[in-house]
């Protein structure tokens, strides 16, 4: 949860465009199959909420998107003034839409609070519980179907789920195949859910392309397939440059001295790439792990190598915390992330760990878990 936390405050590039969100006008849904895409027109919505908690006298709340491309979005949803403790929203929705929520009073602390939100043509209300916030409530056919059908089939049957002592976020938010492949399960059940493929979305923003997260996606209905929603997903995944199994794509990168060149990966059994940035407290926050990796199976076919994506007037501190924190191993910039950019990596750190062909295994390996990677596969 922590992890979670941290890499919401640094991503802070999201508030800035979450609070300029403005609002449409639309008419009653109709869907239209026009040849392979199915074009559903805007439902005018009128939303009621209510603040639990805590008193919220004077606030203003915020639906954002959470990190995933806005591109998946047909409208934004309007922000609204919060007096005592409620607030009202008219919008327009095309579709389901997953929303993550900010108050004005978060900001500068958080990119958004935890749990998700699914506004729907059939949503009239939503309860925010300020302190748990996870246990958020919507009466809309989506939000329902989250709380009592999607979230209980990550748990063992019969489990008694409690919002105020599970985390989904945090379940959610493990990058291990465990997540995926109950969701893919999900799917093959449920083909048409919407629930199903704002999760999917969101782990592919996340956490990028794998090999399951592309089955999954094949194993939407043809209803759900012939949706914008889907497309866009489809579209992103097949133009997607760094994918599991392929080899990771050539970068143009600088050295600490050196003009701009072509990245250049050593030559070793296993290598873990690096994006950070210098004023990024969970990345710094993981140099003690990764020296102490790097100490132990360097030079037993084990290489790392960072990639900082400052800005250019952040040159001199990168440098700078090169030094301070005696990172030993190679150390690039991709002045102003103009490859990050294009490789679709836009939270940090992210880490690819790639093998000895260059090949992408996994995205954003935690270090625990490649201790035991590299002690079973380098210490035999």
């Amino acid at each position: 949860m922590k992890n979670l936390i941290l890499l919401g405050i640094f991503n802070y590039c999201i508030i800035v465009s979450a609070f300029a969100q403005t609002q449409r006008s639309g008419t009653v849904s109709v869907a239209k199959n026009t040849g392979t895409q199915t074009v559903q027109s805007p439902s005018k919505i009128s939303l009621h909420g209510e603040i639990m908690g805590k008193s919220v006298p004077d606030d203003s709340i915020f639906f954002v998107t959470g990190g995933i491309n806005r591109k998946y979005y047909d409208s934004p949803i309007p922000p609204a003034r919060i007096t005592a403790n409620s607030f009202n929203v008219e919008t327009n929705i095309s579709y389901p839409q997953m929303r993550r929520i900010l108050l004005k009073s978060d900001r500068g602390k958080r990119t958004y609070r935890r749990g998700e939100y699914f506004i729907d043509a059939s949503t009239s209300s939503i309860a925010v519980d300020y302190v748990v916030e996870e246990c958020n409530l919507g009466n809309g056919t989506n939000d329902i179907e989250y709380r009592t059908k999607f979230i209980p089939s990550f748990y063992p049957a019969n489990a008694a789920i409690d919002c105020h002592e599970r985390s989904f976020d945090e379940l959610a938010w493990d990058k291990a195949l465990k997540f995926d492949s109950t969701l893919h399960k999900y799917v093959k059940a449920n083909p048409t859910s919407y629930v199903a493929l704002w999760s999917l979305i969101e782990r592919f923003s996340k956490f990028g392309h794998t090999q399951l997260r592309e089955k999954i996606l094949t194993s939407f209905s043809k209803s759900i397939q012939s949706t914008r929603l889907w497309q866009t997903l489809n579209d992103d995944m097949k133009k997607a440059l760094i994918k599991q199994g392929a080899v990771f794509p050539q970068i143009s990168v600088k050295g600490a001295s050196q003009p701009e060149h072509l990245l250049v990966l050593p030559k070793v059994q296993y290598t873990l790439v690096d994006f950070w940035f210098c004023r990024c407290k969970p990345c710094i926050e993981s140099f003690p792990a990764l020296k102490k990796l790097y100490a132990a199976y360097q030079g037993k076919g084990f290489e790392l190598v960072s990639i900082s994506t400052d800005r250019t007037q952040e040159v001199p501190l990168w440098q700078k915390r090169i030094i301070e924190f005696e990172l030993p191993w190679p150390q690039y910039l991709d002045e102003n992330a103009v490859a990050a950019s294009k490789l679709d990596i836009y939270s940090y750190p992210s880490t690819f760990l790639l093998d000895h062909n260059g090949k992408v295994l996994m995205k954003d390996v935690t270090p625990e878990f490649l201790e035991k990677f590299l002690a079973d596969k380098l210490m035999k």
